[in-house]
C-alpha cells in the first residue's frame, strides 16, 4: 500500500512543479530518488524545464543587448544632432567659426561651449568667431553663456568674436544689462574674419620680429 501513495506523492510533486512552470517560476526541480516507470517522467519534467529556463534567460540577454544598442543608437543619434546643430568649422587656419541659429537654451548652450572648446583644443586655434545672425532671441542666460564662452576661449588661447548681431539682439542685450565688454562684437561675419585674419597677421609680424 506504501508503494501507490508513494506514487500519487509523485505525481503531486510533478504538477506541483508543472503549475509552477506556467505562473513563470522555472527554478522548482523534482527529486529523482527512485528507478521505476516515473522516473523517465521525472527526468524528462526537469530536463524540460530546465531547457525552458536557459531559453527564456537567452532570450532574456538578448532582449537586454537589443535594448543597449537601441540606447547607444539613440544616443549617437542625439550626439550626431548636437553636433549639427553646433558645427564648428575651420574657415582659415587658426581660425574656427560656429554659426549659430535657432533658439538656445540651456542644454544648447552647454552643448555649444563644450563643442567649441573641444576644438579650440584640438585644433589648436587662436581665433574663434561665433556667429549668431540665426538667433532671434537672446535672454539674460544666453548672454552669460556667450561671455563664458568668451572667456573659456581665451583661458585656452584663442580669441574670440561674437558676430552677426541684429537690431533686436542688440537692443534686448541693452535692455538686460549685458555686459558684451568682455567679448568684441561685430557686425557680420565678413568683419569678424577679417578682425581675426589683422590679428593673427599682427602675431605673425610681431614673431618675426623677435
Amino acid at each position: 500500500m506504501n508503494k501507490p501513495s508513494n506514487m500519487e506523492g509523485r505525481f503531486d510533486r510533478i504538477l506541483q512543479v508543472l503549475a509552477s512552470a506556467a505562473s513563470g517560476d522555472f527554478t522548482q526541480q523534482i527529486d529523482v530518488v527512485e528507478d521505476d516507470e516515473l522516473t523517465m517522467i521525472e527526468h524528462g519534467v526537469n530536463i524540460l524545464l530546465e531547457d525552458i529556463k536557459n531559453l527564456l534567460e537567452e532570450q532574456r540577454q538578448h532582449a537586454k543587448e537589443l535594448e543597449r544598442k537601441q540606447q547607444e543608437i539613440i544616443r549617437l543619434q542625439e550626439e550626431s544632432l548636437r553636433e549639427l546643430s553646433t558645427p564648428v568649422l575651420e574657415v582659415w587656419e587658426d581660425i574656427l567659426v560656429l554659426p549659430i541659429v535657432g533658439v538656445v537654451d540651456t542644454k544648447r548652450s552647454i552643448d555649444i561651449m563644450n563643442n567649441l572648446l573641444q576644438n579650440i583644443v584640438e585644433k589648436q586655434s587662436k581665433c574663434a568667431i561665433i556667429d549668431i545672425t540665426g538667433v532671434e532671441v537672446v535672454d539674460t542666460r544666453t548672454a552669460d553663456y556667450f561671455l563664458k564662452v568668451a572667456r573659456a576661449s581665451r583661458l585656452l588661447g584663442a580669441h574670440c568674436v561674437l558676430t552677426g548681431l541684429s537690431p533686436a539682439v542688440a537692443q534686448t542685450l541693452v535692455e538686460i544689462g549685458a555686459d558684451l565688454s568682455e567679448v568684441k562684437t561685430l557686425r557680420n561675419l565678413k568683419s569678424g574674419l577679417s578682425e581675426c585674419l589683422s590679428l593673427l597677421r599682427k602675431e605673425k609680424e610681431q614673431a618675426t620680429m623677435l
